[in-house]
């Protein structure tokens, strides 16, 4: 299906200075293919000194973050947008800043109703001051022998550490600390890795058939993994269409709940009984050859450049 092109330049904005510069580079990248491929004007730009600048001297008329991580998803480049007044596609700013800190933001979801894991947040001062042996066995008592360990802000699985036992607990949250100086340890779900991408239409907000992630075993928390076709595999789920089809429509809950706009991606991990919780929801999904929403939008018969294309659209009708 063709769509026409928009009436200036898009902006693309990639890179910046987080931990996920190259995922957010190779989002960039593969963004600026599709939408030239569908004749927008586009281009990629970094998140530097030099942005403003040539935003103004392009004459871009709508901006798309790709920018992963801090300084992308935290609310950042999103106030940038709002001060120099250019439409874009993504959050706004307000509701980014809770979203991207996770424990706030599973708060908001289990009080919508939305099930997320049992887990308890840990900052570096209160590791340090208090003091880990004490603390580890208080953890594992509640949360039991087998955690999740992951940084309260970011994503890409940096950080992230899966730990059997107590005594590899507090490595595991050292790792963590070097990203973010809050923890979050949440209880392990053993299950499938579903990923649910929610956009906004005319029509309403939509989700894209729900996507099963199949990672090569040992390669679950791996950062690389996720981003290597070797380790990754993508397909509908082996599951009932009514989960199926609840699964979407606890994302778009999730999606509203957060008060996200154009575009989100919600993770889940379902478990063997057919239950599941919401591992998180992510503001900018990704847009490498590894990432769900590109093959969930082949799946469902478009393309990620033609759903990004009409979100390009509804941002400049705002």
């Amino acid at each position: 299906m063709s769509t026409p092109p928009l009436s200036g330049p898009v902006a693309v904005i990639a890179g910046g200075l987080s931990h996920e510069r190259d995922v957010s580079l190779a989002s960039g990248r593969n963004l600026v293919r599709e939408l030239s491929a569908l004749g927008v004007e586009v281009a990629a730009y970094d998140f530097d000194r030099a942005l403003l600048h040539n935003l103004e001297r392009d004459k871009a008329v709508v901006a798309l973050p790709a920018l992963h991580g801090q300084f992308g998803e935290d609310g950042e480049i999103q106030t940038l947008l709002e001060l120099i007044g250019i439409p874009y596609v993504g959050t706004v700013s307000t509701s980014c800043r809770v979203a991207f800190d996770k424990t706030a933001a599973r708060e908001l979801l289990r009080r919508g109703g939305i099930p997320v894991p049992d887990s308890v947040s840990l900052s570096s001062t209160t590791f340090r001051d208090v003091g880990a042996p004490v603390l580890m066995e208080h953890v594992i008592s509640r949360l039991g022998e087998r955690v999740v360990v992951k940084p309260s802000r970011g994503g890409s699985a940096l950080g992230v550490t899966g730990v059997d036992g107590l005594s590899a607990l507090p490595a595991a949250l050292v790792k963590t600390y070097a990203y973010c100086d809050e923890a979050l340890i949440e209880r392990f779900y053993a299950g499938i890795d579903v990923s649910v991408v929610v956009h906004e239409t005319d029509e309403g907000t939509k989700p894209l058939t729900p996507i099963a992630i199949d990672f090569s075993k040992g390669h679950e928390f791996d950062f690389a993994a996720r981003y290597t076709a070797e380790f990754v595999g993508f397909g509908r789920p082996d599951l009932p269409d009514a989960l199926i089809a609840e699964l979407g429509e606890t994302a778009v809950r999730a999606h509203e709940l957060l008060g996200m706009r154009d575009i989100s991606r919600t993770d889940f991990m379902v478990t063997p009984d057919g239950s599941f919780v919401v591992l998180e929801v992510a503001i900018t999904p990704g847009a490498t050859e590894t990432s769900v929403f590109p093959f969930a939008a082949k799946h469902d018969g478009t393309s990620m450049g033609e759903v990004t294309l009409a979100l390009l659209k509804r941002a400049l009708s705002r």
